[in-house]
């Protein structure tokens, strides 16, 4: 448990320096791509015309704005975490962090769709739409991931050694004999 702990907040750590700090070249244009592509899902699911820029117009005075903070890379980064610092292959790993991608961006899409809709309701809804129902959405989300990870790993195989070195196993061609008392 240890181990995994301190594996975790490292990767932590250097996934969001490498992938989310302003001054990483690296964060710059993965987050650029992630937020126009975000932008992009988000404007298929309302309406034509509502979408300029990385902005959801709820009213000509009022806007929604999708920003690096709201493209998604934040659970990612935490999802990722997590299963780089579990121990399982390295296949299993890859795959469920290209699902779990998949499965984020899909939910923040929808969260997104989720807190336009009840800000378009009433503008005071913002706070409970964004702040805790769409977030405990991603959170959900990613622990639902992560468990489902840990369940559908290879578990190692346990070999029992011997420990008593009289106990023999007897393989012979002989038959069994069952006495049924």
């Amino acid at each position: 448990m240890k181990k995994f702990l301190l594996t975790y907040w490292i990767g932590i750590a250097l996934l969001f320096v490498i992938f989310y700090w302003e001054l990483s070249p690296i964060s710059t244009t993965i987050n650029t791509l992630q937020t126009n592509f975000t932008t992009f899902l988000t404007s298929l699911s309302l309406p034509t015309g509502m979408i300029k820029e990385h902005k959801i117009f709820i009213n000509p005075h009022y806007a929604l704005v999708i920003e690096k903070a709201c493209n998604g890379m934040i659970p990612y980064l935490f999802f990722l975490a997590s299963i780089i610092a579990f121990p399982s292959t390295l296949i299993h790993k890859v795959k469920w962090a290209i699902m779990g991608y998949f499965f984020i961006t899909t939910i923040n899409i929808f969260r997104i769709w989720f807190v336009t809709q009840f800000v378009l309701e009433e503008r005071n809804n913002f706070s409970l739409a964004h702040d805790y129902l769409g977030n405990g959405i991603l959170i959900l989300t990613g622990l639902v991931l992560f468990t489902s990870f840990v369940k559908t790993r290879a578990k190692s195989k346990v070999v029992a050694s011997q420990k008593n070195p009289k106990t023999k196993l007897n393989f012979s061609k002989q038959p069994m004999a069952h006495n049924l008392i």
